[in-house]
């Protein structure tokens, strides 16, 4: 797969083809040169997500200022999408709303999906221009990718990097659970999903682990997603109390979301507390028992050979 490492390259050879990879894909989303089942805006920022994972696996070794100039363009290009987005989602949340409603024959919430039809059509028109900005800025960073100092990467830099990102994930964890605020959830989520991507990349170090780890991460983030879309359109409908047009709809939304998400986060921090239970330190040797396994080339265990059947 080409969101993974392989042993016919070099640890930094793979990161630098990774990301490459991400980058050039996300130019082809903005080009409209895909077709898929999601808008480009969505495959846009999928693989943008995806490219700052690989990213920060070598922020060390190619030096901050290089980093944050690369970094911080990918997080521009999504930013340029982000209200479009946002729209997108707060309009699906109450189709998927919708669509239960259908089946147990309650009341419908038309009024507030027509309302988020014409929001959505207003941010694209409003942006309608993103493609022709972003395409530069892509292209830019796709070109400095070759000049990446990470000839020398070995285990223990991509072991200690892999390793920050998990008690990263930890320390958000510990945050959200403690306030218990969307605004943190969603702060643990980021941070999750990053290890999610970095775990990806590694999976060919140890298949069959490092497959259920990214799984438990997947999991997480589904259920900590889904708590976010609510609460996002739970903020927006905030925005229409003492409207009269919107007043019924909305209070029997509002409600169904404050349930749903609490109970949304809960599942995933049940999750959450087994995954990051353990301490950063012993995490990442795993990593680094694995990575150099990998690289020097021991025989795969008989459930690695499983795996690959």
């Amino acid at each position: 797969m080409s969101y993974e490492l392989r042993r016919d390259e070099t640890l930094g050879d793979g990161l630098r083809r990774i990301c490459r990879k991400q980058i050039e894909l996300a130019l082809t989303s903005v080009r409209g040169e895909t077709e898929t089942d999601d808008t480009p805006v969505h495959e846009t920022r999928k693989h943008l997500k995806k490219a700052r994972a690989a990213l920060r696996l070598v922020e060390k070794e190619i030096g901050r200022g290089l980093f944050k100039g690369q970094d911080h363009c990918l997080r521009d290009v999504g930013r340029l999408i982000s209200d479009i987005r946002d729209a997108e989602v707060r309009l699906q949340t109450v189709r998927q709303l919708q669509g239960l409603n259908r089946r147990q024959k309650r009341r419908s919430y038309r009024t507030v999906e027509e309302m988020l039809t014409l929001e959505l059509a207003n941010f694209v028109a409003a942006f309608a221009d993103w493609q022709t900005q972003a395409i530069p800025m892509l292209e830019s960073v796709c070109n400095e990718i070759d000049e990446w100092p990470v000839a020398r990467l070995n285990c223990q830099q991509l072991r200690y990097a892999v390793q920050q990102t998990y008690k990263c994930g930890r320390k958000a964890f510990a945050r959200a659970k403690a306030t218990s605020t969307p605004e943190d959830f969603h702060s643990f989520r980021s941070e999750a999903k990053q290890l999610w991507y970095q775990l990806r990349i590694l999976r060919p170090t140890n298949p069959v682990v490092l497959k259920n780890l990214a799984d438990e991460l997947r999991a997480i983030g589904d259920l900590l997603g889904r708590a976010h879309d609510l609460s996002f359109l739970g903020d927006r409908l905030n925005q229409e109390r003492g409207n009269s047009q919107f007043e019924r709809e909305g209070h029997q939304l509002l409600a169904l979301i404050e349930s749903s998400r609490s109970d949304l986060q809960r599942a995933a921090a049940e999750l959450a507390e087994r995954f990051f239970a353990e301490r950063p330190r012993d995490f990442g040797g795993r990593i680094a028992a694995w990575l150099s396994d990998w690289v020097n080339e021991k025989p795969p265990s008989l459930a690695g050979k499983l795996v690959s059947v």
